[in-house]
């Protein structure tokens, strides 16, 4: 399975989501959201199911 990575960072009220591998950004409103939106920016982006790869996130504060 193919796992790719995420850097999430504050930026005021929400958190900026990178995928590098990819250039691809989105933001989440939480932390809880994270994961949720970097799969769904790589499912919708890679026209691909969000189930069939794994999603690393780190936290830069």
């Amino acid at each position: 399975m193919i796992v790719y990575e995420a850097v999430a960072r504050r930026d005021g009220r929400f958190w900026f989501i990178e995928i590098p591998e990819l250039e691809l950004f989105t933001q989440a409103r939480t932390l809880d959201e994270i994961d949720e939106m970097a799969r769904e920016v790589i499912a919708i982006s890679l026209e691909i199911p969000a189930e069939s790869f794994g999603v690393h996130v780190g936290v830069e504060q």
